[in-house]
């Protein structure tokens, strides 16, 4: 992040705020209310807890997923009820915060009776901190571990090019 210069002026916003005025910038930039709603809570949730690198430091690159048709903002996701103890869910190219938001209720469902259960989200794109999607289950007394794939941008010791991803991963309980 850049340094804030002394002479320009800065406003403090409440999480309220901050989270309305994200959930205004992603409807104006074409997501659906429901998509805007948990982008905008995720987005301001890093914020405010300072992991600022996924707070609002990620709004360039979700408004311009949107506008490239990279991810459509609109795109409601279809929850799957696969097993006993398994979930799936087709985010149909959205973000997978709405994707995992829409599963929720049937995975603490199946938790608590299987002891267990697994999410799989597919056709999703997600560049968010993962501990948003992991602490309500913490919440509800559950313990809770995410991961998600990511791109080749680490190179070995000794190698020439990138091999590895980042491996975003977050646990609550």
């Amino acid at each position: 992040m850049r340094d804030v210069k002394s002479d320009q002026p800065t406003r403090s916003l409440s999480f309220q705020q901050l989270t309305a005025l994200l959930r205004q910038i992603f409807l104006t930039h074409g997501t659906s209310p429901d998509v805007a709603d948990v982008l905008a809570e995720n987005c301001a949730s890093a914020q405010r807890d300072g992991a600022h690198s996924h707070g609002i430091f990620r709004m360039p690159g979700y408004l311009s997923s949107l506008a490239s048709g990279w991810v459509d903002g609109k795109a409601v996701p279809v929850v799957e009820d696969v097993g006993a103890a398994f979930v799936r869910v087709d985010a149909c190219n959205g973000f997978a915060q709405p994707a995992l938001a829409a599963a929720r209720s049937l995975l603490v469902d199946k938790a608590r009776s299987a002891g267990i259960a697994i999410l799989a989200i597919r056709s999703s794109h997600h560049f968010a901190a993962l501990w948003p999607d992991v602490e309500p289950f913490a919440e509800q007394g559950l313990v809770a571990l995410s991961m998600v794939n990511s791109m080749t941008c680490v190179v070995p010791h000794g190698a020439s090019r990138p091999l590895f991803g980042t491996n975003p991963i977050a646990f609550a309980a």
